[in-house]
């Protein structure tokens, strides 16, 4: 592997893992578009406090903001779907929202819509600390280098 493409090589972040003090704000490697991630909102109102997650569509890329709740583990994926049809999900890799850069056969749509403390943990280990696997990108990316 040259030493080029050894250095594109991106860690894994996950929204799930993510402080909303400290947004992540990504430039794409290949079209430059900036990205804003962040794990959550918390609004204060007259109510009480309302956290809104920050959820990925694993198809199309787009960005949302729930406040759905489980009821047993830790919601992970919402039952609404996407325009496009794809999942929103807050506990698979983040990538590119325009070119999908970074994006890998891990982000795709599940069944399961909570995860436990032991799928979380290992959520927690690896992000920002685990490199991405190779194609985690549209293959032409690689043919330009």
């Amino acid at each position: 592997m040259s030493e080029k493409i050894k250095k594109l090589i991106p860690y894994k972040y996950y929204l799930i893992e993510m402080s909303p003090y400290r947004p992540l704000r990504l430039d794409c490697e290949v079209c430059k578009t900036t990205s804003s991630f962040c794990g959550h909102m918390r609004l204060n109102t007259s109510n009480g406090c309302v956290y809104l997650w920050h959820y990925q569509c694993q198809d199309c890329g787009k960005l949302t903001y729930s406040d759905e709740k489980a009821e047993k583990g830790t919601i992970v994926a919402l039952k609404e779907r996407c325009e496009c049809g794809g999942q929103f999900r807050r506990d698979k890799n983040i990538f590119c929202t325009s070119c999908h850069y970074r994006k890998s056969d891990e982000n795709r749509s599940e069944e399961k819509l909570t995860a436990t403390k032991k799928q979380l943990d290992a959520i927690k280990k690896s992000n920002d600390a685990e490199e991405m696997t190779l194609p985690f990108a549209k293959s032409e990316f690689f043919e330009f280098i």
